[in-house]
């Protein structure tokens, strides 16, 4: 009679465990997601069908339907890349070309035609996912929006079109190429049909990214093909350097087909076929073959993406949503590994060495000018322009981020590429800790010691990882402003929230933006001779003034 008992309350304790997990119907069958951090978590949720076999290198197909429950409380497995020590935590690799899920977070009380935010993740299309844990959006979910965070094809699995697969995708009929910015927008389609079902509003929906995530953004904002997807849009450190052409060479750069014909050649295969039919470890972009030229990225298609979004953007060709867009005060540290020598850049761009010994006579430390010289064209004049573009199409918004918790700020230049993101998500107990005692030490030494031990082991430096101290009061401050800000654009358009300065519509004449750092909350005129000097050659890059008759 016990052990009936036993049974009987073990079956019990069953059912009311399932009955705390959240189940949903969607379009391909039920998912039963968990309960994590006070949020609705449901995860690896399947968008489009597994890219394999002869899908591989296709436009994402319609997802398979499912029986019965899906268990959605844990991630699936991440899309394939290769493993960075340091910087891939979280994710489960080396992957699965099976990798086109979504995870969707909602508070654990919804109510109908809540405001949604799709995050498209970086890591220059070759690295990272959505099960990052800087993703995990604990402030966002209670600020009231449900988040989606997304996984797509990266490296040559996402960006790739020799000859052969042009001809073919012609023949098809089908958009070729860029097949990771196709997920994002399948994606999206995904969200449009199903996220009612999670109390989201298929006509509320906000777009955000950071880095190739924010590039991301920026070359939805232009296409053709995610028109109507999505309402407004944040571009997170959205470098804007030029886009190649699919078979020309354009403004310097090899064409797409070039590039991978050469990755063709170092496999050792002649055809397509011949390269669908390879295990997954022989096509995943390598380190080796990365430093050699083999992978081109993104590139423009004429369809999927059409072209360089600053001259789009200055052409009135963009989305009519409202756009923010913003930069953090040392965005280039992931690019100095790779940079040029500072003679040459400005050779390629038509600067004049003397202008620049003028203009950046105040940076101390010579081991960064060239990195702020490169961050100055490439992310602070880019915001400033494609901000400034959306006059007279819909609101559009600049913010600068300076913020770094206090005990590591004497020993770095400015806030890191990537360091916003877990302030904007509210993920700060999953981040690295800051040290209990204030750091001291020379920041070019530290600087040139990480960039040696990269170059040397492949190893991402820890401190290009995001260091926050979850209990500072001043760390929790900014989180809170930014989550609240970033919730309120997802809900109304507009970032303002009682209790902050007012954050103006961005234009260049009065050139004020968003400033989170310890001191004032609005920034006028960010390094405004350096920028201007940095717009000029942006616009020389981008012929801007021809092209404002060309479309």
């Amino acid at each position: 009679m016990k052990k009936i008992f036993a049974v009987l309350l073990s079956g019990i304790a069953l059912t009311v465990c399932a009955a705390e997990r959240p189940i949903i119907q969607v379009e391909n069958g039920r998912v039963q997601g968990t309960i994590e951090y006070k949020m609705q978590a449901f995860k690896n949720i399947p968008y489009a069908a597994p890219p394999v076999g002869e899908l591989r290198w296709r436009p994402p197909q319609p997802a398979l339907a499912w029986s019965g429950v899906r268990d959605a409380s844990k991630f699936g497995a991440s899309c394939p890349q290769i493993f960075i020590k340091n910087l891939s935590k979280g994710l489960v690799l080396p992957g699965s070309e099976d990798c086109l899920k979504l995870n969707v977070y909602a508070p654990e009380k919804t109510s109908k035609s809540m405001p949604v935010m799709v995050w498209f993740h970086g890591g220059g299309l070759l690295v990272d996912g959505a099960s990052d844990p800087q993703f995990t959006p604990i402030n966002l979910v209670k600020n009231g929006v449900i988040v989606v965070t997304v996984d797509y094809r990266l490296g040559s699995l996402g960006f790739f079109a020799p000859q052969e697969l042009i001809e073919e995708a012609k023949a098809k009929g089908e958009p070729v190429g860029n097949y990771g910015t196709m997920d994002q927008i399948a994606s999206l389609k995904w969200v449009k049909n199903n996220i009612a079902a999670f109390g989201g509003d298929p006509n509320n929906v906000t777009i955000f990214g950071q880095s190739a995530g924010g590039r991301s953004v920026t070359w939805l904002m232009v296409s053709d093909a995610a028109k109507g997807l999505f309402h407004k849009a944040i571009a997170q450190s959205a470098q804007q350097s030029p886009l190649r052409s699919m078979t020309e060479k354009r403004l310097g750069l090899t064409p797409e087909t070039e590039i991978d014909a050469k990755y063709m050649a170092g496999l050792g295969v002649k055809s397509l076929a011949e390269l669908r039919k390879l295990p997954l470890d022989k096509v995943v972009l390598n380190g080796e073959a990365y430093y050699a030229g083999e992978f081109g990225g993104p590139f423009i298609d004429g369809h999927i993406i059409k072209g360089d979004p600053i001259p789009l953007f200055a052409a009135g060709k963009q989305a009519k949503v409202p756009f923010m867009i913003g930069t953090n005060s040392f965005d280039s540290d992931f690019m100095l590994p790779g940079e040029p020598a500072l003679d040459v850049f400005l050779k390629n761009v038509h600067e004049d060495p003397k202008i620049i010994e003028r203009l950046y006579s105040n940076v101390k430390d010579k081991c960064i000018l060239n990195s702020f010289v490169i961050q100055d064209l490439m992310y602070r004049a880019s915001t400033k322009l494609l901000a400034d573009s959306m006059n007279g199409v819909a609101p559009g918004y600049a913010y600068y981020y300076d913020y770094l918790t206090k005990n590591i700020r004497p020993v770095f230049p400015g806030s890191p590429h990537t360091f916003e993101i877990t302030y904007v998500f509210g993920s700060l107990e999953l981040m690295p800790q800051a040290p209990k005692q204030v750091e001291s030490g020379n920041q070019c030494a530290r600087i040139e010691k990480d960039i040696a031990d990269f170059k040397k082991t492949h190893a991402w430096p820890k401190d290009w990882y995001p260091i926050v101290d979850k209990n500072s009061s001043q760390d929790q401050a900014i989180t809170k402003r930014m989550s609240d800000s970033w919730a309120a654009f997802a809900k109304t358009g507009n970032p303002n929230v009682g209790g902050q300065a007012n954050w103006p519509i961005y234009n260049l004449n009065a050139d004020v933006m968003r400033n989170y750092s310890d001191g004032q909350e609005t920034i006028t005129g960010l390094f405004k001779d350096r920028v201007a000097y940095q717009m000029l050659h942006l616009r020389e890059i981008y012929a801007l003034e021809r092209l404002k008759n060309a479309f």
